[in-house]
């Protein structure tokens, strides 16, 4: 049923992005054993290549990168500066996808020579209550080490992930996900299964940094359309939020840091509540993209359904809170 449904998603898709998803499926058959036969130092060397190479090509991700820097940094940065920052956010997000496919080779060993950790105490104290751990992190740095890391350790993890819009790359990065040694469910539907790795004291780790309209809390200076689920467990269950972040440094090896868990306590005003919980969230990790700017994910269409940031905000957020099945009736 699932595979009939991406099917009938596929054919629905227009003509230019089935040929971006074909051109990409044909560059990961072609790369993909080559690079796990590649020491890592040679593996990172091409994935920054292809992320200069990403960064000329992909013209629509190249002017998100620049429209998002250009909203946040326009005042700070003038457009030359702001265009090497784009460029270096490729070059990082390039090295990262030959690390995440080398990824399930690290052994423990391999992890613990590249990381430095700061803060495991706290990751052992959010076990203390027994009600599970929720790991929020973005899509920053190397999240995906940080993943490893964790597995290696002996940490059970479990990861709610986007489901990706191409099957085949949706089959590798599940794969190669679980591979490492985490348990991966699909945005939409995980909440249950959320619910039950938390009651069984596990991690489940959260990015909840994606364009979304559930509610509209500040984000890096902007009115930002953000998920309120993390916000929904958290004050369900009272499993502690355990913000984590993985960046990298400039001599190779990545910084992991866990900060000290936080409990936000139910008032009882529920729409208050999660407004509060997601405006911290947000907060925490705009910390971090301000320190590491190029770290994060820009090329990504974060304010595409955020009223206010861009002309078309309000309908696309309408769109986001419209059924697939009312959608798929109206364009009929």
């Amino acid at each position: 049923m699932a595979e009939l449904e991406a099917d009938n998603l596929e054919r629905a898709t227009p003509l230019r992005k089935r040929a971006e998803r074909s051109a990409g499926r044909a560059l990961l058959a072609l790369v993909i054993k080559p690079v796990r036969a590649m020491p890592l130092g040679g593996a990172r060397w091409v994935g920054r290549a292809f992320g200069r190479v990403a960064f000329r090509l992909l013209g629509r991700y190249r002017r998100v990168a620049l429209t998002n820097l250009g909203l946040v940094y326009g005042a700070e940065h003038d457009a030359r500066e702001r265009f090497r920052m784009a460029q270096a956010v490729f070059r990082h997000f390039g090295e990262m996808a030959v690390e995440f496919v080398k990824m399930p080779q690290l052994k423990r060993a391999d992890v613990d020579g590249m990381a430095i950790v700061a803060g495991e105490e706290n990751l052992i104290r959010a076990f203390e209550a027994g009600r599970g751990v929720m790991l929020m992190t973005g899509h920053f740095g190397n999240w995906e080490f940080m993943a490893r890391w964790l597995t290696t350790h002996g940490y059970r993890l479990n990861v709610v992930a986007r489901r990706a819009n191409d099957p085949q790359a949706e089959r590798l990065l599940t794969g190669t996900r679980e591979e490492g040694g985490a348990q991966v469910f699909n945005r939409g539907n995980s909440a249950r299964a959320v619910l039950q790795c938390l009651k069984k004291n596990e991690i489940v780790g959260l990015l909840p940094d994606q364009n979304a309209a559930d509610v509209f809390v500040p984000f890096l200076g902007l009115p930002t359309g953000t998920v309120d689920g993390p916000a929904i467990i958290h004050l369900k269950t009272g499993a502690p939020l355990l913000f984590s972040w993985c960046t990298r440094r400039a001599d190779g090896r990545f910084e992991i840091t866990f900060e000290p868990p936080v409990t936000v306590a139910p008032t009882g005003r529920r729409d208050e509540d999660i407004v509060n919980v997601m405006t911290l969230i947000n907060a925490r990790l705009e910390v971090q993209i301000r320190r590491c700017p190029t770290q994060w994910l820009w090329l990504h269409n974060r304010w595409k359904a955020s009223p206010g940031v861009f002309p078309d905000g309000a309908s696309q957020a309408k769109i986001l809170h419209t059924p697939g099945r009312k959608l798929r009736q109206g364009r009929s």
